[in-house]
């Protein structure tokens, strides 16, 4: 344990700045200002912000290129799951390849018709004098596989009109619905406007619509790695806005990522809080002020936060009395904006601390009187 004397150098100490000790009722002589150590609680509060969104959003695309003919649709409209939203036209290259899957079906049907001619007409000949067990197999085997053929063409077309394309013997036109309902937040084309499918290699396909599902509200706040272990689910969260500076919306801790992100050189953890209640004022893409409520300690020892000071990586706080210095190992607990919490002994309720390193305030108060003389 380290002790500074200051009885030396009082005089010299005449000038510097003195911190009144409340409680002893006269001026401190000390080089550096002096708390205490007290019973009080610990309020652990996480700051941080965080991006408006809905629980569940789904992202509307063509399922063919071509241009938007119709948008029946725009932001803030709530759709039902199955509404049309909008038609596109296929473009050339589309267009051709939906009418050479028609021509394919057309082919293979007629085919398996043969086919299926062929087979009859050699079961109804006479085995051994006109046709051969080897004929006969042969002619079946070729029915089924344009059967196969027939069948697999189908399907391709059944999966594109399933997926909204209607073709037929004059034009050909894709159906744009809603795939689930709520509230169209985004629309990201306009009526002439050139779209990509959503099974383009290219970029993905274009994004036509966003459908959210408004009922529930989640917001993603970015904590600090450090701050991550104070923060638990089901723990309360206050929200606001900007543009309601005064709206205090309530939510609670849903989920904490078992993994963290880098975002500008901090690993930060993206914790999701759930909206609860009913609300006006929060609405998706809104900038919201996230205050975390983390842990609470009651009624325990504590200092202020300047009194911890780190020597070789551990931390220590500097007891004061009778003109001495003490550095005190101390093992710390939680700790809020104001107050660290001490655990074990060492530092007692009514301690009068240091809050500053006393070393370095005595030198700061040297070099203090030497430019003065």
């Amino acid at each position: 344990m380290r002790h500074h004397s200051w009885l030396a150098i009082m005089p010299l100490l005449a000038l510097a700045a003195c911190s009144k000790a409340s409680g002893e009722g006269g001026e401190s002589a000390y080089p550096f200002k002096v708390g205490f150590a007290d019973r009080g609680d610990i309020h652990v509060t996480i700051e941080e912000t965080g991006v408006v969104e809905p629980d569940r959003q789904i992202v509307v695309k063509s399922p063919i290129s071509g241009t938007v003919r119709r948008l029946l649709v725009r932001e803030g409209d709530v759709v039902h799951a199955g509404q049309l939203l909008a038609t596109v036209v296929p473009d050339i290259a589309q267009a051709n390849q939906l009418a050479q899957m028609r021509s394919d079906v057309t082919a293979a049907r007629i085919a398996r018709d043969n086919a299926r001619r062929e087979n009859d007409r050699a079961l109804g000949l006479t085995l051994g004098t006109m046709i051969t067990p080897q004929e006969i197999e042969e002619k079946r085997t070729a029915l089924e596989q344009a059967e196969n053929t027939l069948n697999r063409v189908q399907d391709q077309l059944r999966l594109v009109e399933a997926s909204g394309v209607v073709t037929n013997d004059s034009s050909q036109l894709a159906s744009i619905r809603a795939p689930a309902g709520g509230v169209v937040i985004l629309r990201g084309v306009e009526e002439g406007e050139t779209v990509v499918g959503g099974t383009s290699a290219f970029g993905g396909g274009t994004e036509m619509f966003t459908i959210g599902d408004l009922s529930v509200l989640i917001v993603k706040a970015a904590v600090n790695e450090v701050d991550i272990g104070k923060v638990a689910r089901g723990e309360r969260v206050q929200l606001n806005v900007d543009a309601f500076p005064d709206d205090t919306v309530e939510g609670v801790v849903r989920l904490v990522p078992p993994a963290a992100r880098q975002q500008d050189r901090v690993r930060v953890f993206d914790v999701e809080v759930e909206v609860r209640g009913r609300q006006t004022v929060l609405r998706p893409g809104m900038t919201a002020n996230v205050r975390i409520a983390g842990p609470t300690r009651r009624n325990v020892v504590r200092v202020p936060v300047e009194a911890v000071i780190y020597q070789e990586g551990r931390p220590v706080v500097f007891k004061v009395s009778g003109g001495e210095s003490h550095s005190t190992p101390v093992t710390l607990g939680l700790s809020d904006i104001a107050h660290v919490e001490i655990t074990g002994t060492g530092i007692a309720p009514g301690d009068s601390v240091a809050l500053e390193d006393p070393v370095a305030a005595a030198e700061r108060a040297k070099g203090v009187r030497r430019r003065g003389s």
